[in-house]
């Protein structure tokens, strides 16, 4: 197997991506019978077309995106045609939203833990606007994800502090969406309508930096979870957004978690969408599962302890 290392020097602070070069030199340099390639991006959607140039090659290959979330995003959006490929993450960006589903986001950064790792199936989620792998929404949340990427260039601001940032810049404008949203849940299709601070279609558990906004959201279930937040006050607001940033919210009678395979949102006006952190404006918009979309490589001692969770508990509560 081919081992390629797509490294974004924009990602995260003090180019973190770039420091991992001679980390990855001394590992190949110890393991001379392993292929491996170091590739740089240079501008957006790079990652996308070093992922597909590899994969063309027609052997098995293990894809590194050595970033944040956006150049796992770009790099699984490469992939998407080639059942060799495996992909990975060394999330050393501002969010590193992905990893955190699965405990222990510190061990994807032990590199010969995650080289010698091992893959699952994991699932994805199609929308309009994109793919993502992780969590796609739209409405307070998109927008908070649209301003935070003013914020998080700031120096000294991290992602979560960004994500934070953009909240209060956003809570100060008005609020609330009018929106009719459809969901092909697992007892068949349920409608919803009226003001909602926004939609979730999530695939894995956390976004905007450390937000838990689907805590019971398993990667390869084969459906995903919806959550819909009703419009509430300002005054509300704010004891909101703590619980819903630990996850902690099902109790809320302004929340509602649902399971399926496919939502569609239609906002009275256009509104943002985020899909992984891209954001776009629209006033509908539909999220569908891919079930099994890519095999992902997690650190030795990850996926058996995710594989037993998963197999034994109707929900993944890490």
């Amino acid at each position: 197997m081919r081992h390629v290392f797509i490294l974004n020097p924009c990602a995260g602070k003090k180019q973190a991506a770039l420091a991992l070069r001679q980390e990855i030199e001394t590992y190949f340099a110890a393991h001379p019978q392993e292929d491996y390639a170091i590739r740089l991006t240079d501008s957006v959607g790079a990652a996308t077309r070093i992922a597909r140039e590899e994969c063309a090659k027609g052997d098995k290959v293990r894809l590194y995106a050595c970033g944040g979330d956006g150049t796992l995003l770009e790099t699984a959006s490469g992939i998407t045609a080639y059942s060799q490929a495996e992909l990975t993450v060394v999330p050393c960006g501002s969010g590193n939203d992905y990893v955190r589903t699965f405990g222990d986001g510190q061990a994807f950064l032990d590199l010969p833990r995650l080289i010698e790792g091992e893959a699952i199936t994991v699932d994805a989620i199609e929308s309009d606007v994109g793919l993502s792998l992780n969590i796609a929404a739209i409405g307070m949340d998109a927008k908070v994800a649209a301003k935070m990427i003013r914020y998080k260039n700031l120096p000294g601001v991290s992602g979560s502090l960004a994500y934070d940032l953009a909240i209060v810049d956003v809570i100060c404008h008005p609020i609330g969406d009018e929106m009719t949203v459809t969901i092909e849940s697992e007892n068949g299709t349920i409608a919803r309508q009226g003001k909602y601070l926004l939609a979730l279609a999530a695939n894995g558990q956390y976004y905007g930096g450390g937000y838990r906004g689907a805590p019971h959201a398993i990667p390869n279930d084969g459906v995903l979870d919806f959550v819909l937040v009703k419009k509430i006050s300002r005054v509300k607001l704010l004891n909101f957004l703590k619980l819903y940033k630990t996850g902690n919210y099902d109790h809320l009678a302004c929340c509602e978690h649902i399971r399926g395979t496919a939502m569609t949102v239609h906002s009275k006006r256009p509104t943002y969408c985020t899909v992984d952190g891209e954001c776009s404006c629209s006033d509908t918009i539909s999220f569908r599962v891919l079930p099994k979309a890519f095999n992902l490589v997690l650190p030795v001692g990850i996926a058996k302890e995710f594989m037993t969770r998963n197999d034994s508990a109707p929900v993944f509560v890490l």
